[in-house]
């Protein structure tokens, strides 16, 4: 059976500084599916989450999300919608204990009116946010104490408080050991079996390989194959960007 359409990027043309980031890319994401954005440095990947949440404007296409017209929208009307994102960077608040990091995303998503008429109080839903990313027995901790991996899983219980239907994640394995990767894609098959659905990027393709049901590979902004991820990472031209091949239409850089 077809699963819904979640989220539905048509034409979507994006520049910054007057140079072309992202070219007329077509994405669907149906509901409860995991997709990988895959791509070399510099194919865009990070700047379509970025647009998906509002950061980044995009200069023509549309964004549809749940079957509303999101173009546009500032990030706090696009997260209380019901998209979530982590980033590159772990930002957790530094001082606050990981549980008033979590509460924080518990106040300010679009489950705020729901927590606030639930019997459960906030501090036991972060205690069960905290537990279902494998940070339980953390909960006084300050966020500037954690682990980098640590701090990489607060950022998801933070991001998954605000009640999302899709969740974005940039790089969550990122400078981790094996075993902690290990958890990182356990995290995200769980995740799915809740029924979350999840975009997301990470250069370890053993990873977004064994977690995802479709591949997107992207480069120098345009989408060049799409499917299975056994066909993808097969696929020649993501071979070719990989290995450096495909001419390239702009300087290299860091994703953006």
């Amino acid at each position: 059976m077809t699963r819904p359409s979640l989220l539905d990027i048509r034409d979507l043309t994006v520049q910054l500084g007057g140079r072309p980031i992202l070219q007329n890319i077509q994405l669907s994401v149906a509901q409860g599916e995991i997709v990988s954005l895959i791509g070399p440095n510099g194919a865009g990947k990070t700047t379509l989450l970025h647009v998906i949440t509002g950061l980044v404007r995009p200069k023509s296409g549309s964004i549809h999300f749940g079957g509303k017209n999101i173009t546009g929208w500032p990030p706090h009307r696009i997260c209380r919608m019901g998209i979530a994102c982590t980033f590159q960077i772990a930002r957790p608040f530094p001082e606050m204990t990981a549980a008033e990091n979590v509460q924080i995303g518990l106040w300010f998503g679009r489950r705020a009116k729901e927590i606030r008429r639930r019997s459960r109080p906030v501090g036991e839903e972060a205690r069960r946010l905290l537990q279902l990313v494998g940070l339980e027995g953390k909960e006084e901790t300050p966020g500037r104490e954690l682990t980098l991996s640590e701090q990489r899983r607060l950022e998801v219980a933070r991001a998954l408080a605000t009640g999302p239907r899709l969740l974005l994640l940039d790089e969550i394995a990122a400078g981790l050991s094996p075993q902690a990767v290990s958890h990182a894609a356990q995290l995200v098959r769980t995740l799915r079996d809740q029924g979350m659905t999840v975009l997301l990027i990470d250069h370890f393709l053993n990873l977004t390989a064994r977690v995802s049901d479709r591949l997107v590979a992207l480069d120098q902004g345009e989408t060049i194959a799409e499917g299975p991820p056994a066909q993808v990472l097969h696929h020649p031209e993501v071979l070719s960007a990989y290995l450096g091949e495909r001419p390239s239409k702009h300087a290299a850089g860091e994703d953006r």
